[in-house]
């Protein structure tokens, strides 16, 4: 019989939902409370699950039933909430960012070394069926050598959004803008598919929102392995469109669209099937809340097995810590009006999980 994991939550907001769903489509995984600063969003959910309201986070961590905790708080509060659970010998699945500084990456990624638990961070889309494809296409080198990889997240947000949300749309509680909330997703895609970028020349601009950080930014990009690429990520166009990775080698081209392959031209291949399932549903970029939990289930199933010993996380903690890290540096690039050198630290795990899924 397998071993059933037991998970609370820590914040009961919009992400949470997709927390409760992939839970409830997992035999071996089991909700036994919550917990939200927020009393009265803990004992709406509470209620809905049939699980208990925790006083507290200490209290959360104190049941001896939780095996592994979520956290769905604000960016702000991701590193330290980690840090209380895996000093408390919880397994942790943490939504992006993992934090807001490497520094703080790289405390949660020795504290969890030292108690022996696992840290994950979500990004579902790795799990999709079109991502896999492509990640096996370019780990067999179909494309040849990579010459190019784009990425494009012109997605749309009304200023309504950032004023329900305090912490939304500030340096020290959300971390960026455009780039490390809404687009550090297609930042980790980029850096799974592609390996590690050793330069970024960045500029940003805040154009249509009265935010702090920016709405609105550009870069250019060098990988380690020699390819060049561009981002561009907003939360101010119009009506907003779906995230765009191109991909380009000296034999083909592959172009994800969310999690959907558009077109797949590699010389002396036969044609992939377009119209293959997409794990991740509807697109988020003009909706936050427009995401299916299919893409979180399979990451949670990747993290119970990683729980018991039997698979590597798909996506550790040095895994966001290399997103995290390639964000800071586009700001630190703009901050000094020139391309820096982005310390990306990497490890295999992912190729592993692909060769074996």
């Amino acid at each position: 019989m397998k071993l059933t994991i037991n998970f609370a939550i820590v914040g009961c907001g919009m992400v949470s939902r997709l927390h409760l769903a992939a839970i409830r489509e997992i035999d071996d995984a089991r909700l036994v409370g919550v917990y939200d600063a927020d009393g009265a969003a803990a004992q709406k959910v509470a209620a809905e699950q049939g699980v208990k309201v925790y006083p507290s986070y200490d209290a959360l961590l104190a049941d001896s039933d939780v095996d592994a905790v979520c956290i769905c708080t604000p960016s702000y509060l991701h590193a330290e909430h980690a840090r209380q659970a895996l000093k408390a010998g919880r397994h942790v699945l943490v939504e992006k960012p993992l934090a807001l500084t490497t520094e703080d990456c790289d405390s949660l990624i020795r504290l969890a070394e030292e108690r022996g638990v696992q840290i994950g961070v979500v990004s579902q889309l790795r799990f999709s069926p079109a991502v896999r494809c492509v990640k096996q296409a370019l780990t067999k080198g179909l494309l040849g050598r990579l010459t190019r990889a784009d990425l494009y997240m012109k997605y749309y947000r009304t200023q309504e959004y950032y004023d329900t949300g305090a912490w939304r749309g500030t340096w020290d509680k959300d971390g960026g803008g455009a780039l490390m909330n809404q687009g550090i997703h297609g930042v980790d895609l980029l850096l799974y598919l592609m390996g590690p970028v050793s330069s970024i020349y960045a500029q940003y601009g805040t154009l249509a929102r009265e935010i702090e950080v920016e709405d609105t930014l550009s870069a250019v990009m060098t990988y380690q392995g020699g390819a060049l690429g561009v981002i561009e990520a907003s939360t101010a166009d119009w009506p907003g469109t779906p995230r765009r990775i191109e991909i380009n080698g000296e034999y083909g081209r592959i172009v994800l669209e969310e999690d959907r392959i558009v077109t797949f031209q590699v010389e002396g291949e036969d044609a992939y099937q377009l119209n293959e399932q997409a794990a991740g549903g509807a697109a988020s970029h003009n909706n936050p809340g427009a995401v299916n939990p299919a893409g979180h289930c399979e990451q949670l199933k990747n993290f119970i097995s990683a729980v018991r010993g039997d698979t590597a996380l798909l996506v550790d903690a040095r895994a966001g810590r290399a997103a995290v890290a390639l964000v800071l540096a586009a700001y630190r690039s703009q901050k000094q009006g020139k391309p820096v050198a982005v310390n990306t630290p990497w490890q295999e795990n992912c190729e592993q999980y692909v060769e074996n899924s």
